[in-house]
């Protein structure tokens, strides 16, 4: 292995012997002045291969124990969901925390709006950014906002590369989000993202995501039941109507009538919970 340029004491970019570009971490390997041969690649503690010149320009500023422990961080979430991850997602996750770091030492905590909605449909995720939360306070000394727990998800979630449906799911996170608003503003109150009802609608709409996107639908003989619906529940038809022209006007999809049917079911059983609650 070629070592070809320095980054920092312990960084360098390198050329492996099949001639492909990478960044090699290690104890004092960028030291020495480049170019020169590494002979002895125990002294190599980490490898990244397809780091782009930003990324490669981004490890001058972090420090080389946070690139370690987000390298750890992915290699949990690797073991624990048992999914390939981007190779360079420690430098980024690395970048984030950082970041994350340097907004705590100035006293300044920002809100995730998408915390809740990533719980819901990232549980998996979620667990192993508390996990992380959990290292950095062990390692640094520094206590994150619970917020970072679904910030880190989050970038967790960017980097799998091989999870058939992270885009879907990715979109699934934002229309959440979005319709969860629209059926506040019409309810005038905040939902209860813990309870039961709540998690069903979240799922219900993470499956819908799923379907629209693959052009597929559902037939289940229901659909004679919506205008029976509509009439019964007019409150929660109109709010149904409403997240149906978010779909249409900001994703383009289009919900048939049995889609209408169980999207105003769910609403509904937001509602009747909220009710029940008060």
């Amino acid at each position: 292995m070629w070592i070809v340029k320095s980054i920092n004491n312990s960084c360098a970019l390198a050329r492996d012997n099949d001639g492909r570009d990478l960044v090699v971490f290690g104890k004092g390997i960028g030291y020495r002045r480049a170019p020169y041969e590494l002979d002895d690649l125990s002294r190599v503690s980490r490898t990244f291969y397809g780091v782009t010149p930003a990324q490669a320009a981004m490890l001058k500023e972090i420090p080389d124990e946070l690139v370690e422990l987000s390298s750890d961080i992915c290699d949990l979430a690797r073991a624990q969901l048992g999914v390939k991850l981007n190779p360079n997602a420690p430098i980024v996750l690395a970048d984030h925390i950082a970041f994350a770091l340097s907004r705590v030492a100035q006293g300044i905590d920002l809100e995730t709006p998408l915390a809740h909605d990533i719980r819901h449909l990232f549980p998996r995720e979620t667990n192993i950014g508390r996990t992380a939360v959990g290292i950095i306070e062990r390692r640094l000394g520094v206590d994150l906002p619970e917020a970072e727990a679904a910030n880190i998800a989050l970038h967790i979630i960017d980097a799998e590369v091989e999870h058939g449906d992270v885009d879907d799911a990715r979109t699934a996170t934002v229309v959440v989000h979005d319709v969860s608003r629209i059926v506040e503003t019409q309810l005038g109150c905040e939902l209860d993202t813990e309870g039961i009802a709540y998690a069903r609608f979240v799922m219900h709409l993470r499956y819908l995501v799923a379907r629209v996107t693959a052009g597929t639908h559902r037939d289940d003989g229901m659909a004679p039941m919506l205008a029976t619906m509509q009439d019964a529940y007019p409150l929660s038809a109109s709010i149904t109507s409403d997240i149906i022209d978010y779909f249409r006007e900001t994703w383009a999809w289009t919900c048939d009538e049995s889609e209408a049917l169980y999207l105003l079911i769910h609403v509904q059983r937001l509602k009747s919970a909220l009710e029940e609650k008060q």
